[in-house]
């Protein structure tokens, strides 16, 4: 989700950093606040992956039969 999030902005990112969808100041600024969005959902996703890969590097191989009933009983698993 991270890598499509990224490529659906980087689309439109691009064709206006062309200058050939919308110029002049008022562009500018909104340009300046597209760059800003861009960067912030770019570091966001990386965050979250981040995120991710530490808690499954966290997270052991296998546990005992007890264990497995706990998580289940947390989860609200079948």
């Amino acid at each position: 989700m991270v890598e499509e999030i990224d490529s659906g902005i980087e689309t439109p990112f691009r064709q206006f950093q062309s200058g050939t969808v919308w110029t002049g100041p008022t562009a500018k600024l909104f340009g300046d606040q597209f760059a800003q969005f861009r960067s912030q959902a770019r570091a966001s996703g990386e965050r979250i992956v981040g995120e991710l890969r530490t808690a499954l590097g966290r997270t052991p191989v296998e546990v005992t039969e007890e264990e497995a009933v706990a998580i289940k009983r947390r989860y609200g698993l079948p």
